[in-house]
Order: structure tokens, then sequence, then C-alpha cells
């Protein structure tokens, strides 16, 4: 198993925006949980993590906080097989509060 790091840093003065990316796990092809380790200072993001493709979701759009570890949180459970090795972060910011940190993603092979 490995862990996968996905930064997210965005400041309270950035203008609202919506992201789309792809992050690739090199040869690994099954998601085994993910989480967010960070600070963030308002509930002001929301992340959704999709297929590469983006055709099938697996974790519907949900306020960062829902990701964070710590205060009895821990990682999500996804235990999800991948295609080509990546999935498809979506994440919509509001801007207002500061948002630094990352989303964790570990995977097996």
């Amino acid at each position: 198993m490995r862990r996968f790091v996905y930064n997210i840093n965005k400041q309270a003065a950035d203008p609202d925006a919506t992201s789309n990316e792809v992050v690739s796990f090199e040869d690994y092809t099954e998601i085994i949980g993910v989480s967010f380790v960070g600070a963030h200072g308002a509930n002001n993001m929301d992340v959704e993590i999709r297929s590469h493709d983006g055709k099938e979701t697996f974790i519907d759009s949900v306020p960062l906080e829902y990701y964070k570890i710590g205060t009895g949180r821990e990682e999500i459970s996804m235990n999800q097989p991948i295609v080509n090795n990546a999935v498809r972060v979506v994440i919509s910011f509001t801007s207002g509060a500061d948002v630094k940190g990352a989303l964790v993603f570990t995977c097996k092979k």
C-alpha cells in the first residue's frame, strides 16, 4: 500500500472557482480510502471524487469537512478499483476563508 497526496491551497481572497483535475496513482489499481489533512477556516469547499473519465461518481460532492481526519473521524473507506490508475477530483471553492492541506489517498496494487 502507498499514500498519494493531492495538495489544496486556496486563499480567502481567491475568487469563487471550480476545478476538475485528474489525479494519477502510478501503477496502483485500487483506492482503499481518502482523507483530508490540513486546515480550513469555514465550510467553503466541496469535493467530489469521480472515475478518471468522470462517468462514475465514487463520492458525491460533500463539504471538505466530511473528509477531515480527527475528533473521532477516520479515513473514508472507498475500496474502489480504478481504471487507468487515476481518479478525477472536482472542487468547488467559495471565497472567504483559507483552505490549506491535502487529500491523502491510500492505494494498493
